[in-house]
C-alpha cells in the first residue's frame, strides 16, 4: 500500500476529501505518526541494471506499479518511474524520426 492509497482509504472511511486525509496522514502533530512501514509495499517488481527497458513496460503498464527499484547484489542502486519510461520512449521516437 502506498501513501495515496492509504489517504484514499482514510478519505472514504472518514468521509472527507483526499487532500484533508493526506494532510491528516502526514501531520507531524499526530498522537501516533504514520510510519513508512504502515504504507510501504515490499511486494513490488524489481529489476537489475541490465534489465531491458522493454521488460519494465508491462510491469508498470499492466499494474498500479509506479516505480521499479533497481537492485545490484541485493542493494538498491536506483529506481525507474513511469515518466522515465515515457521519456526514454519519446527520445527513441525522436531519434527514429530524424
Amino acid at each position: 500500500m502506498h501513501l495515496i492509497s492509504r489517504a484514499r482509504e482514510d478519505a472514504l472511511r472518514l468521509d472527507r476529501g483526499l487532500i484533508p486525509a493526506l494532510r491528516r496522514l502526514i501531520d507531524p502533530e499526530r498522537d501516533k505518526p504514520v510510519l513508512a512501514i504502515d504504507i510501504m509495499s515490499v511486494k513490488v517488481p524489481r529489476a537489475i541494471a541490465t534489465t531491458p527497458l522493454g521488460a519494465l513496460l508491462p510491469l508498470m503498464g499492466d499494474t498500479d506499479v509506479e516505480a521499479v527499484p533497481i537492485l545490484e547484489n541485493g542493494k538498491l542502486i536506483g529506481i525507474v518511474i513511469r515518466t522515465d519510461l515515457i521519456a526514454a520512449m519519446a527520445r527513441g521516437l525522436a531519434r527514429e524520426s530524424v
